[in-house]
């Protein structure tokens, strides 16, 4: 009986039609993670000969602290970036 009133209210559909998307958007979240795990310390590391040739310091702590720094900086724009690019149009 309730899988019939489902059926004829279309619950059913619009579910499955939501489950599939929310398994899509993890799997794509999960992969993404996976990505940006694999690229983390080779962006620290492109990021740090940077920093070492802006900064005559040799303290290695002061030099990771400014490239996590400057990689959140970084990070933050694009994010506004891309905020603004995609942003919806009301």
């Amino acid at each position: 009986m309730k899988r019939m009133i489902f059926k004829i209210l279309g619950i059913e559909h619009r579910f499955k039609n939501e489950l599939r998307k929310e398994i899509r958007m993890l799997v794509v979240v999960t992969l993404g993670f996976t990505i940006a795990f694999t690229w983390r310390q080779t962006m620290f590391d492109l990021f740090e000969v940077l920093v070492r040739s802006l900064v005559p310091s040799q303290a290695s702590s002061m030099v990771s602290i400014l490239t996590s720094t400057i990689i959140t900086l970084f990070s933050l724009f694009i994010i506004y970036i891309t905020s603004r690019i995609l942003k919806d149009d009301y």
